[in-house]
């Protein structure tokens, strides 16, 4: 198709500015494929350009910044307010929901990508796996937490010790606001022990509000 043939022809100078916006290719990918999406959606293919898709790019990344800004201020503005009997509460209920609805790897991935905001690049690198994998396994958790009474049973996927230390791990994670503590202790977890640990990526997340999500 000539728009296929058009893009393909634009992809190196929008790679190469999306990366000069976002600093890192997880977030430069995911900025490519959105521009590409809107482009198409919004222009004809006669007015597409280079400096069109750079334009829309610019655009689409100063509304991903102001959003995540946006994100870390209300939730820390939540946390200066929430009484600490509470924030314990809801975590110790929050780590039980995922390991009582999720199999491990469901657990994990959410936890990474929902709570400390790590791209699907890097838990795929995480988990030595792809990032269509992290994304589809991360569907199937978000639909469990959804809709579990009307899905299988993931005890199959567990043992009761491991189930109790993923627990332990999920909760330590969130109380101290330190995806390491996951990430450092996911090669000594059973149903991923054939996962390497591969080193951890320099990551700066900001800790969202997942809670509602998994309501």
């Amino acid at each position: 198709m000539e728009i296929e043939r058009q893009f393909h022809q634009l992809y190196p100078k929008l790679k190469k500015y999306s990366y000069f916006l976002a600093k890192n290719k997880w977030d430069a990918e995911d900025l490519i494929q959105e521009t590409f999406f809107k482009a198409m959606k919004h222009y004809h293919s006669s007015e597409i350009s280079a400096a069109l898709l750079n334009k829309i790019a610019y655009h689409e990344w100063m509304d991903t910044v102001k959003k995540r800004k946006v994100e870390v201020f209300r939730t820390s503005e939540e946390k200066s307010k929430e009484d600490p009997a509470c924030k314990t509460n809801r975590l110790i209920d929050l780590a039980k929901l995922l390991v009582n609805h999720l199999t491990p790897k469901q657990a994990v991935i959410f936890m990474l990508k929902e709570a400390f905001s790590y791209q699907s690049g890097e838990i795929a690198d995480l988990l030595d796996t792809t990032k269509m994998a992290v994304k589809s396994t991360l569907h199937r958790a978000k639909k469990r937490l959804n809709h579990n009474t009307s899905l299988q049973s993931i005890d199959s996927f567990w043992q009761e010790e491991e189930r109790k230390k993923l627990y332990d791990l999920l909760y330590r994670s969130l109380q101290a606001d330190d995806p390491v503590i996951l990430i450092d202790c996911i090669s000594t977890l059973h149903s991923l022990a054939e996962t390497p640990l591969l080193a951890k990526p320099t990551h700066s997340y900001s800790p969202l509000n997942m809670y509602s999500m998994a309501a």
